[in-house]
């Protein structure tokens, strides 16, 4: 095995996602390669910061050096994504912009802003750059072959206030296309947080029609019976017609519908 390879896989090692034939060159590589023992231990460190990071403001110190960084990366993304013809983050890549994120949190530790309107808007420029680039490692994971990777990727919208229309049209194929159900459900629930968005009300009416996972059916139902949606009633109805539903759907359905009504 190479040292690329183990770069690639790093984070599925580190999170079991490996077969064992594959977790086994992996820890024999390791073993035998200084350089990809300090590339694990390093990893495992950003991982474990990365999941303690609390929000703190940052110094113009550390902004600078932050841009410079992000600019950097966005160039190298938009290299990559020419030359493969893909929308899809490296690995590395995602996770050289979440080193950037703790870079600039940590830069709280070094100095603070001067008060003031300027500073505000400063601060809340940065904010928005951050939120910018937690949403870009979301819709990176959600195109990991690993489910479990892609259930965390769904789970980590909810630290988005504001999803942009990409977030949402992300989170939405997840919930028409996804092969796995538990993907599937986490995306139910994560677009329930915005019931007012009429493209969230519009996929939950699509996927009531097209969706054949009783525990996701009864999740939509739910959902388009608290908004409200009088749509659902024909797709529901249509449920009940069909004799392969099951019964706790089909009692779902009728509570349903006496709301709608």
């Amino acid at each position: 095995m190479k040292c690329n390879t183990v770069e690639n896989k790093m984070i599925l090692f580190l999170e079991g996602e490996l077969d064992p034939k594959q977790h086994a060159e992996m820890e024999a590589h390791i073993a035998s390669c200084s350089n990809c023992q300090q590339m694990l231990e390093e990893t495992k460190a950003l991982l474990d910061a990365f999941g303690k990071v609390e929000d703190e403001v940052p110094s113009p110190r550390v902004k600078q050096g932050f841009m410079e960084l992000l600019e950097e990366e966005k160039s190298l993304q938009q290299f990559t994504i020419g030359k493969n013809n893909s929308k899809e983050f490296a690995w590395k890549t995602a996770f050289q912009i979440a080193a950037s994120i703790l870079l600039l949190i940590g830069g709280y530790a070094i100095g603070s802003f001067q008060k003031g309107s300027e500073s505000n808007v400063e601060i809340a420029q940065l904010r928005e750059e951050t939120s910018q680039l937690k949403q870009d490692m979301m819709l990176a994971m959600l195109d990991n072959r690993s489910v479990s990777k892609r259930i965390q990727a769904v789970n980590y919208s909810e630290d988005i206030a504001m999803p942009d229309a990409k977030v949402l049209e992300a989170l939405i194929d997840r919930l028409h296309f996804d092969g796995n159900v538990n993907v599937r459900l986490a995306a139910v629930e994560a677009l329930s947080r915005y019931s007012e968005n009429e493209k969230v009300k519009d996929a939950f009416i699509k996927s009531l029609t097209n969706e054949t996972n009783p525990n996701i059916q009864i999740a939509v139902i739910q959902f388009l019976v608290e908004v409200q949606d009088k749509r659902a009633r024909a797709p529901m109805q249509k449920l009940l017609e069909h004799s392969e539903t099951p019964k706790f759907v089909k009692d779902q359905v009728n509570e349903g519908l006496v709301i709608l009504m």
